[in-house]
């Protein structure tokens, strides 16, 4: 998810362009601010565990309809707390911020089930990080400039979001180039053989994932020069044991959560496991979110388990 604090950054922001100054007791203000904060409620979830939460977060808390319904709710609030503006107005702007919200966790690459209850698939655009710094700063002197020059806030406003959307045109040529360039070096034929994304905590920096021939490989690329971590066996749809594994709720469980999964049969004469990969994120060595089946001797899920964080002890899910 992008950091509540860029979300209110962005609330705050927009805010502004309705003309009124940075003011506690200003229900559009309030209204646009809180609400581009709002869908990130969800959070509550993670007392049930994180797997919970990691199910839950972007999905109908940040559908068009909870949008318009938190919006609805909030400007109703403020309206009847600081009646000092109409209410259409109020709504409207207190909109924008629960809109802006989704539209901006688009951009990463968790993405937002945006059309809830009708598709329960998370849109992504894969552009940027979960937090991204340039978008964080330009935001904050922007805030910086309408508390210390008020008449000045619609424009600093206008200002970083025109330097954001030059920042992430920027990010989508970039992104095209460098799968173009990873095809040439590559020798690939087809877009579709590979996928790039953006890197968890370096913003100059791309992961991206290959397929070609009997492998899928996982990869940086650094100052146009890509590095390959991970030579993962090819998806073997035909394998009676990756057939059953997908049948399961760890497959549910990765079907919902990530487009870009991968499984893989380690099965030994001793033990039957596929292990399941999400490719999106890539930390100290290691794929963060992974997952494994075990099955016995007939094939049929004995035990299955996803891992929400690395080095850390599993979730066991209920057959």
């Amino acid at each position: 998810m992008l950091d509540p604090i860029t979300h209110g950054l962005i609330g705050i922001a927009l805010s502004t362009l309705s003309g009124h100054t940075i003011q506690l007791n200003d229900p559009i203000i309030l209204g646009c601010t809180l609400g581009a904060m709002l869908p990130d409620l969800d959070i509550i979830t993670h007392v049930k565990g994180r797997l919970n939460y990691l199910l839950k977060h972007r999905g109908a808390s940040h559908s068009l309809i909870a949008l318009s319904a938190m919006a609805l709710g909030l400007s109703t609030v403020l309206y009847l707390v600081f009646p000092t503006s109409s209410w259409a107005t109020v709504f409207f702007w207190t909109l924008a911020g629960t809109v802006s919200h989704s539209v901006m966790d688009l951009l990463n690459s968790y993405g937002a089930e945006l059309f809830w209850p009708f598709s329960r698939k998370k849109i992504t655009l894969d552009m940027i990080m979960l937090t991204d710094p340039i978008v964080l700063c330009s935001l904050l002197v922007s805030l910086f400039i309408s508390l210390k020059a008020p008449y000045y806030a619609s424009i600093s406003s206008l200002a970083a979001f025109t330097l954001s959307g030059i920042y992430l045109g920027y990010r989508h040529f970039g992104r095209l180039k460098t799968r173009k360039s990873l095809m040439e070096i590559y020798r690939l034929n087809d877009f579709n053989q590979v996928k790039v994304l953006p890197a968890m905590y370096h913003p100059f920096t791309w992961n991206f994932i290959l397929f070609k021939g009997d492998n899928v490989r996982f990869g940086i690329i650094r100052n146009k020069v890509p590095s390959i971590c991970r030579v993962l066996p090819k998806f073997d749809g035909d394998n009676p044991l990756v057939s059953n594994a997908l049948e399961g709720n760890l497959a549910e469980i990765f079907n919902q959560f990530t487009p870009y999964y991968h499984v893989i049969d380690h099965s030994s004469n001793t033990e039957c496991k596929v292990e399941f990969l999400d490719l999106r994120y890539w930390s100290k060595g290691g794929f963060i979110y992974t997952g494994h089946v075990f099955l016995n001797a007939e094939g049929e899920i004995s035990q299955e388990i996803f891992n929400p964080l690395p080095n850390q002890e599993g979730v066991l899910l209920g057959y």
